[in-house]
C-alpha cells in the first residue's frame, strides 16, 4: 500500500481531505462515501420545529437542531465536529465532517467579534455560532426567514439592557457604545464620525439608534418636566396672591381708624 499525504481539495471555502495514511483509492472511496452520506442527509432530514422566539422571530434552538441532525445520521456513516474557537475578542466554532474511512470535509470556522465581553457572552455566543454555522452545512431553515426578510423583522429598537453590553472601536480601543455616544452628544468629532460610519454591523447601527431615541425622549421628557413644573409655581403663586389678596372694605374701614 502506498502512504501518501492526503491532497487538500478546496471548493470556496471548504476543504476536502482525509487521514495522512490512506492511500489515493482509500482516500477515494473515503470521500465518495462521506459526499453520498452527506447528500443522503440532507434529502431525508426533517426540518425542526421553530418554537423559540426572539430578535423579531421564530428559530429553532441548538437542541431541536443537533436532534434532527442526529436523527438523519443515525443510520449513515457520518459524524460532526465543532471545535470551539476564541481568538481574542472573537469566539465561535469550527465544523467538520468526518467518516470511519476516514474522509474529512473541513467547513472552515465561523466566528463572530464580541469586542471586550463579558465571560458569560462567549456562552451564548458559542451557542449562536453552533446553531447557525451547523445550520447552514445541513441546509436546516432554522429561522423562519431569509437574510433579508431577517435584517427587516429584527427589532428597530433594542432595550438599555441590551445596549449597555455592546462596545464599539475608538482609537486603538473598545469603548462603551452608550460612552461613545455620550462622547458624539458632547461634540466629539471621531466619536461622531464612528456612530455615523456605513461600516457599522447592523446591530450597531440599531443600537446607536435606539441611543439616540432614547436621549430624545429623556431630553423630551425632561422639557415638559420643566414646563410642569413652571407652571405649577405659577399657578401656587396666583393662589398665594389670591389668599392673601386682602379686602378692599376691610383694607378702608383699616385707614379710616388710623385717622
Amino acid at each position: 500500500m502506498q502512504v501518501i499525504e492526503a491532497p487538500r481539495n478546496w471548493i470556496g471555502q471548504i476543504c476536502f481531505s482525509g487521514l495522512p495514511l490512506l492511500s489515493e483509492n482509500e482516500l477515494k472511496t473515503a470521500q465518495k462515501s462521506l459526499f453520498s452520506d452527506f447528500i443522503q442527509t440532507q434529502q431525508e432530514l426533517d426540518q425542526p420545529d421553530k418554537n423559540q422566539q426572539g430578535y423579531g422571530y421564530k428559530y429553532a434552538d441548538l437542541n431541536d437542531v443537533l436532534t434532527a441532525i442526529q436523527e438523519a445520521i443515525d443510520t449513515k456513516d457520518i459524524a460532526y465536529i465543532q471545535q470551539p474557537v476564541i481568538e481574542g475578542g472573537k469566539t465561535g466554532v469550527h465544523n467538520y465532517l468526518i467518516n470511519s474511512k476516514g474522509a474529512i470535509i473541513d467547513f472552515g470556522a465561523y466566528m463572530i467579534d464580541l469586542g471586550s465581553p463579558k465571560p458569560q457572552e462567549y456562552g451564548k455566543a458559542l451557542t449562536y455560532t453552533r446553531r447557525y454555522s451547523i445550520s447552514c452545512i445541513f441546509g436546516i431553515a432554522s429561522e423562519n426567514d431569509d437574510d433579508a426578510e431577517s435584517f427587516e423583522s429584527k427589532p428597530e429598537f433594542m432595550a438599555p439592557k441590551e445596549v449597555e453590553g455592546l462596545t464599539i472601536a475608538y482609537g486603538k480601543k473598545r469603548k462603551p457604545l452608550v460612552e461613545v455616544s455620550a462622547m458624539a452628544m458632547a461634540g466629539d468629532e471621531q466619536a461622531q464620525q464612528i456612530l455615523a460610519s456605513k461600516e457599522n454591523k447592523p446591530a450597531t447601527k440599531i443600537a446607536i439608534k435606539s441611543i439616540t431615541k432614547m436621549y430624545k425622549f429623556a431630553e423630551n421628557l425632561l422639557a415638559k418636566k420643566d414646563m410642569a413644573e413652571k407652571k405649577i409655581n405659577e399657578s401656587n403663586s396666583v393662589d398665594k396672591k389670591v389668599i392673601h389678596k386682602e379686602d378692599p372694605f376691610e383694607k378702608a374701614m383699616k385707614a379710616a381708624g388710623e385717622k
